[in-house]
């Protein structure tokens, strides 16, 4: 369990109450797009935008599925990430909350709430730690909050709101795994 599961729960928890925007990127361009249920939605020659418009096992189908009102796959490079991240917010985002997965988003803005999803087996890759240093909230993979993200997150006046500070959450988790049965 990592990323997508984690941006999955947050949509089914959430999108009953607000309309939410799940939005992918990668730097890596992915062929075949015409077998895909993505349609292209707008193309520089830096970066491209689909819309996912089916259920599928991708992150962007799954997205969906959890009950995103769309789902946006970005396929960019860093130099050009805020360029495409920014016509979509302007374009769709009116009145809708965004789920973002991306290693490299943090590196250009601050959203609401930054959350790392840290794997248990791995280091923190060194392209990875300026984003781990700006995030808002650490979960683990495989933890408890990963599939019930209104532990940690709410909504409040359309807005993403972290229910505890990084320290915090170290606390609370600390206490928690030290409690005995």
């Amino acid at each position: 369990m990592g990323k997508t599961f984690l941006g999955e729960s947050i949509i089914k928890k959430f999108s009953i109450v607000q309309d939410i925007i799940a939005v992918k990127i990668s730097k890596f361009k992915h062929k075949n797009h015409q077998k895909d249920v993505l349609n292209e939605l707008y193309k520089t020659k830096y970066y491209t935008i689909w819309k996912e418009t089916e259920f599928s096992n991708k992150d962007s189908g799954r997205y969906l599925q959890a009950g995103a009102k769309l789902s946006i796959y970005i396929e960019c490079d860093d130099t050009h990430l805020l360029e495409a991240f920014l016509y979509i917010k302007k374009k769709y985002c009116k009145s809708c909350l965004i789920v973002c997965e991306s290693a490299s988003i943090l590196k250009y803005i601050k959203p609401a709430v930054a959350i790392f999803v840290k794997s248990i087996n791995q280091p923190i890759a060194e392209n990875k730690l300026e984003c781990f240093n700006r995030s808002d909230l650490v979960l683990t993979s495989f933890s408890i909050e990963l599939s019930e993200p209104h532990l940690f997150l709410s909504i409040e006046y359309a807005n993403w709101i972290a229910k505890y500070s990084k320290k915090q959450f170290a606390i609370v988790k600390y206490l928690s795994s030290t409690e005995k049965i």
